[in-house]
């Protein structure tokens, strides 16, 4: 074996390290057989032997020496030119030259290409395509040998110096190969790519094909025709150019090539015919299957037979352009009240474990199969998504635990309508089943109608087990010891609560079930009545429930707000001082007072704005939100216990006397019995539901406390910088930490790069509904799909959810930091849970641009007589604060006014003003 020069066969098995990265591929397409040209390698050893014979070494370290990846092209044209000039004025060491000679003196009047073959070259992140020259159509030794030196010298032009700082490859040791390969003349040439370049699809191929040789087409020289061909089957999509330029053979020159005028008869005539096209197209996906990647693969067709002159591994490709994989609808209407905004990784893999323990806990009751839950892992894991820092609904996954249930049509449209989903969902229709595939699921559905129904007639029974059994939890956790806890007994308090908990949140679940079912019975009867608007009166119907948990801090804090006002020392102090120095004070100056304040925020501690997300910060850690509240109430002296309560029941009794008598004169007697009753489910489920959603909000406190304290020992301990970073771990690595399972210990880097991530989607909303296909975080823009429904000109609309007619400037609160003062102005939000509704009593009206009539906006509204309208898409994007605004609370309508009319005016649909 030759020391420089290696035949094709001798170079089949030498080592990448001497071949570069073309002379490489070359080995690896002669060796699987494939239609290459003869060729043969100058080892980059001879590369070297070149650089040090002529002492070059010293000048090329000195001029790449300093070279940064800011660099620009005038510092390094410069250098490159120098080092270039050097090498082409060297001379070939005499070893190299005489091995050249023994080899080609035999083929004088063959013609070669003399191209680069640079170590990494056509690798997978760097193709370094057209970076380096290649020299066509050589003849005779000196030609030779006078292409192997420009070659030599083109690793060192500008053009491939740049692309190596683009890609943070070193330039200390440039090292290339030089092929000399049997030149093809071939009638048209082009590359093939093995997966679309331009559609991102990997089941079609794109082959660009000019007449004359290859260099037309890779040089950008020559227009191109472009076959698109799938991976099977024989259509082929052809757009022809208008090729009037080919590059061919100089036979004036003898050497090289030369742009030639294309005779009008080929100019638009296809350069492949189809046979050829699907030929081409097997032959690249033998060598894609082969290579096991999409590759880039240039080839040339000579008198009828191709040849493949090179392949790489593509190593980019756009986004598909047609999805690829599985549809899953994601939607966050309706949890969006609870998990708003970004939410940390702790707090979303607690979420997703809670779905999945519930939800799984659930099936049992409702007489599913051990072996039908395991089949169904995938989605109970998965009945959450996470994207972007956003918590959404799985809608694919609701759709398949609801088939579970009898009557799955029905069910999909009264859970579609709880759950405030207003974009059309077709992922599963209910198809007609066949008579084998009924008599196969009525066993599952017969006992999930059982059991649900059980359920349904044992409900208050049920929570009140529920209560009793979460109180004693609850009172079981040694929440002010906390501290003197290790972190590992914290762990095992938080796996206790999973297991006595929420192991055990089956009746709010059921619940839920029945609000549904039963919100869409009553739906329905006021429909088939002919209720004109029949969502407003479904809403006002609903309006005026005693005894509902979600209203119960209004009323503690208006009596709060009442004692104040019989102190005229304690009010003057509330309104001088700061909130956050006021509990202090007061702590000073009222004992009472005092004492009140600690037990509202032991009772209501935890409700807060943003209540279920483990990062938010509740009155236990900040009090401020509570005084803001009080200070609310005491600028309105008409907002009273006693004006709440007489306000509360006047839109029902309206509601209940037009709906009562259309469905009598309907359906009798009978069907008014029924409506009833269902009215009378529905009212009781959804005061349970609420009441069951504070349960809900302590428990989630107490794992909040129980997560601080961790991560306030891990910060003693130098783990973490500080307490409030444990969010931005997930609960598995938490668990994983204590049980000696995790994949990461050093926490602090893993938090930072957190942060930051999430810090970025913090600048970036997401709609509220949007399809993805196949691997959710690739290639999916999570792009609203109807986005052309959505108008941000003109009046706005949404769902009236309490009627009453409110024109007042628009007040935009989004967190508890922003400026809370309303005093009659209208609230206008994105989103709301349970911890808004202290703000509520001293809004004029509500704006809520997400949610349903059954979210927690519309029925604290109907419960404090206040005008409300949900589901406005963009409204916090159309309204500026202080925009005044007049809001129907019956229609849904908004319409922006260029300035006030009259004094503001809140007035709903009868004479009596509301709160």
């Amino acid at each position: 074996m030759s020391r420089f020069l290696l035949s094709q066969e001798d170079a089949l098995f030498v080592p990448a390290e001497q071949l570069g990265g073309k002379a490489e591929n070359l080995a690896w397409l002669t060796r699987n057989g494939l239609p290459v040209p003869r060729w043969w390698v100058l080892t980059t050893e001879a590369f070297s032997s070149l650089i040090t014979s002529n002492a070059l070494d010293e000048l090329v370290r000195q001029e790449l020496d300093g070279l940064g990846t800011q660099a620009d092209i005038s510092e390094v044209q410069p250098r490159a030119e120098r080092i270039q000039q050097a090498i082409l004025a060297a001379s070939l060491p005499q070893a190299l030259r005489t091995e050249l000679q023994q080899t080609f003196s035999e083929h004088a009047q063959v013609q070669f290409a003399v191209r680069s073959s640079v170590l990494g070259e056509d690798a997978q992140g760097a193709s370094f395509a057209g970076q380096m020259d290649s020299y066509l159509y050589q003849r005779g030794l000196a030609a030779i040998e006078q292409s192997v030196l420009q070659v030599a010298a083109s690793a060192f032009n500008a053009r491939a110096l740049m692309y190596r700082l683009a890609k943070k490859l070193p330039l200390t040791d440039i090292r290339a190969a030089v092929i000399i390969q049997q030149m093809i003349d071939g009638d048209a040439s082009g590359v093939l790519f093995t997966a679309h370049p331009l559609t991102g699809s990997r089941q079609h191929m794109l082959i660009s094909a000019a007449w004359g040789c290859g260099e037309g087409v890779v040089a950008g020289i020559c227009n191109a025709d472009a076959f698109s061909v799938a991976h099977s089957g024989s259509q082929i999509s052809a757009e022809l150019a208008d090729k009037d330029v080919a590059v061919v053979f100089d036979h004036a020159g003898g050497l090289g090539t030369v742009e030639c005028e294309v005779p009008e008869a080929k100019r638009h005539s296809a350069c492949l015919t189809d046979s050829q096209v699907l030929a081409l197209r097997d032959l690249g996906l033998a060598i894609a299957t082969l290579k096991g990647c999409p590759q880039d693969i240039e080839w040339t067709l000579a008198q009828g037979r191709l040849h493949i002159l090179q392949t790489r591994p593509v190593t980019a490709l756009p986004a598909p352009q047609q999805p690829v994989g599985r549809r899953v609808v994601f939607d966050n209407s309706n949890i969006q009240e609870s998990y708003c905004g970004v939410t940390t990784p702790l707090t979303f893999s607690f979420a997703n474990r809670a779905y999945a323990t519930v939800y799984e806990q659930t099936m049992r009751v409702l007489g599913v199969s051990e072996a039908a839950i395991q089949s169904h892992r995938d989605m109970l894991d998965n009945m959450l998504g996470l994207i972007h820092g956003r918590v959404y609904y799985n809608i694919n996954n609701w759709y398949r635990g609801l088939q579970f249930l009898p009557a799955f049509k029905t069910n999909k449209a009264d859970m579609e309508r709880m759950m405030g989903l207003t974009d059309p969902v077709d992922l599963i229709e209910d198809r007609e089943l066949t008579g084998r595939e009924k008599l196969a699921k009525l066993p599952q559905v017969l006992r999930a109608a059982w059991h649900l129904l059980q359920g349904f007639r044992q409900m208050d029974r049920r929570v009140s087990e529920f209560r009793a059994l979460f109180e004693a939890a609850y009172q079981s956790v040694p929440r002010t010891q906390l501290q003197s806890l290790s972190v590992g007994e914290l762990v095992e308090l938080a796996r206790r609560l999973d297991r006595e908990v929420l192991a055990r949140w089956t009746t709010p679940i059921v619940n839920d079930f029945y609000v549904m079912m039963m919100n869409g019975r009553v739906h329905r009867a006021l429909s088939e009545a002919g209720v004109e608007q029949p969502e407003l009166v479904q809403n006002n119907l609903l309006s005026g429930e005693e005894g509902i948990e979600s209203t119960e801090p209004t009323k503690w804090l208006l009596s709060m707000c009442a004692e104040v006002r019989g102190k005229p020392a304690l009010a003057e102090l509330l309104q001088n001082h700061d909130n956050a120095t006021l509990l202090g004070r007061i702590q000073v100056h009222d004992a009472a007072f005092y004492a009140r304040c600690l037990e509202y925020i032991e009772r209501y501690g935890d409700r807060t704005m943003g209540e279920l997300k483990l990062e938010s910060i509740t009155l236990r850690q900040d009090p401020s939100f509570l005084f803001a509240v009080l200070k609310n109430y005491l600028s309105r002296p008409d907002l009273t216990l006693e004006t709440l309560a007489a306000n509360e029941a006047r839109f029902r009794q309206e509601a209940e006397a037009t709906a009562f008598a259309a469905v009598s004169k309907q359906s009798g007697k009978r069907g008014l019995k029924r409506l009833k009753k269902h009215l009378a489910a529905l009212r009781a489920a959804i005061r349970n539901r609420e009441n069951m959603r504070l349960a809900r909000t302590r428990l989630f406190g107490l794992y909040r406390d129980i997560f601080l304290e961790i991560g306030a020992q891990f910060a003693l301990d130098g783990e973490l910088e500080n307490a409030r970073d444990i969010f931005y771990l997930s609960l598995d690595e938490l668990y994983a930490i204590n049980d000696g399972r995790a994949v990461q210990t050093r926490l602090k880097p893993l938090v930072r790069a957190r942060q930051a991530e999430y810090a970025d989607y913090q600048a970036h909303d997401l709609p509220h509904h949007f399809h993805t296909w196949g691997m959710v975080y690739r290639h999916n823009a999570f792009a609203y799909p109807h986005a052309e429904n959505v108008s941000l000109e003109g009046d706005l609309r949404g769902t009236g959810c309490y009627p009453g007619i409110v024109e007042n400037r628009v007040r935009l609160i989004f967190s508890p930091e922003d400026e809370l003062s309303l005093n009659g102005q209208i609230l206008c939000t994105v989103r709301t849970d349970p911890g808004w509704a202290p703000l509520f009593p001293t809004a004029g009206g509500i704006l809520v641009e997400r949610g349903s009539t059954l979210s927690h906006s519309a029925v604290v509204a109907r419960e404090l007589g206040i005008p409300a309208i949900v589901g406005i898409p963009g409204v916090t994007q159309r309204l500026q604060d202080g925009q005044w605004v007049r809001m129907d609370g019956s229609t849904g309508n908004i319409e922006l006014l260029d300035a006030p009319n009259t004094t503001p005016t809140a007035k709903p649909d009868t004479e009596a003003a509301h709160v």
